[in-house]
Formats: C-alpha cells, sequence, structure tokens
C-alpha cells in the first residue's frame, strides 16, 4: 500500500485599488517685482574718478588695491607745509543694483617701495573728506561753501575712516540705469608744523577703500 502526501499551498496575492491625487507647487508668488522663487538681488557699486579723456566721467569697478586714481589739483607733488590739494570723485549703484549704504572702510599706505612711497610722508600727511561737494567745487573755496556731510574730519590721519557716517547710493529709476551718483572730495594737507627737511623731494601713495555690506 502507498501512502501519498498531497500538499496545498495556498498563496494567493490580493491587491487593493486606490485613487491618488497629487497637488505639487513651486516656489513663485508674483508681484509686483515679478517672480518670487529663491534668488538674489544685485548690490554693486562703482567709482569714477573722472580720468576720462579732458577729465570727463569715467566710470568703472576698482575691487583691488590699488584701485582708480584720483586726479589731485595742480601742486600735489609739489607740497609745502601748509598747502591743501583737492581730489573729486564719486560713486554710484550700478545698473540693476538694489539701494546701498557704503563707508570709507580703510585707509593704508599703498605697498610700493620706498622712496617712491615714503613712509614718513605718509605719516605727516592729513586729510578730510566730505560727500555733496562735487567736482567743480572740490577746491579750498568751494569745500567751505558747499557745505555737504563730513565723512572724515580735517586734520585727521590717513587711516582714518568714517567709523559711523554713511554714504546712501540710491538705485537707478529703472533696471536699466544706474542709480544717481555721490560726489566725493577729499582734501589733503601737510601740516604747517612739519618742518622735517628730510620729507622733502619725497612721494608717497595713500589708499582708501569703500566698503557696501548687505547682509548680516
Amino acid at each position: 500500500m502507498l501512502a501519498g502526501g498531497l500538499v496545498l499551498g495556498v498563496g494567493a496575492a490580493f491587491t487593493l485599488a486606490a485613487w491618488t491625487d497629487n497637488e505639487w507647487v513651486f516656489g513663485s508668488t508674483g508681484g509686483a517685482d515679478g517672480p518670487g522663487n529663491p534668488g538674489t538681488g544685485i548690490y554693486q557699486m562703482q567709482q569714477n574718478t573722472f580720468t576720462g579723456a579732458a577729465g570727463a566721467a569715467l566710470w568703472s569697478d576698482q575691487e583691488t588695491a590699488n584701485g582708480g586714481a584720483l586726479t589731485f589739483s595742480v601742486g600735489a607733488k609739489d607740497l609745502k607745509p601748509g598747502a591743501t590739494v583737492y581730489a573729486p570723485m564719486q560713486l554710484r549703484a550700478v545698473a540693476g543694483s538694489k539701494a546701498m549704504v557704503a563707508t570709507l572702510a580703510e585707509g593704508v599706505q599703498a605697498a610700493n617701495p620706498s622712496p617712491v612711497n615714503h613712509a614718513g610722508l605718509y605719516a605727516a600727511l592729513v586729510y578730510q573728506a566730505k560727500s555733496g561737494v562735487a567736482k567743480a567745487d572740490c577746491t579750498a573755496a568751494g569745500t567751505a561753501a558747499a557745505g555737504g556731510t563730513v565723512l572724515v574730519p580735517a586734520n585727521s590721519p590717513l587711516t582714518t575712516t568714517s567709523g559711523a557716517v554713511s554714504l546712501a547710493l540710491p538705485a537707478g529709476a529703472t533696471a536699466a540705469d544706474p542709480g544717481a551718483a555721490v560726489d566725493i572730495c577729499f582734501a589733503v594737507t601737510l601740516p604747517s608744523a612739519v618742518t622735517d627737511a628730510t620729507l622733502q623731494g619725497k612721494n608717497t601713495i595713500p589708499l582708501w577703500r569703500f566698503t557696501s555690506i548687505t547682509g548680516s
């Protein structure tokens, strides 16, 4: 007699039907300023040191030292005790930039070696910087009459910054327009009290850095 075994395998699988509905969104809300998707604005300024033809405006970006060359008034290379020379410049926000706030953040002596860049003469010179003084008024009489805002007080060492005093650089009227130019006048003086004859026949190269910081 044969004994046989019968194995019954019960392995049936059941799939439940479902109705699925998805909703996707993307990061753009629209509005007066256009799409609101995450992005960054432009915050960029540029300078004019009037080095164009015949002293015309010539706007450029100069983000590394030594930067743009200031054009000082006649006599800058032949300073005598008590003499002051003047140099105008401008800053503005570039086309497409948001409004900015800038400060005169640093004053240093250029790295060019002596005797071209004499450390003693650099230390002896003092300066003043005012905003709101146009190129035509960047003179002894003009700076006194034009008013403006003192960024750095008269008779300050060349290393002096503007501290909390800032420059407002407005945005352009449209994205295609640069902002209105802000005038700045530098006045560099060899004080009358400087009588060190070893400073005769020397030159120095002061540098100043304007900075705008946006964000924390």
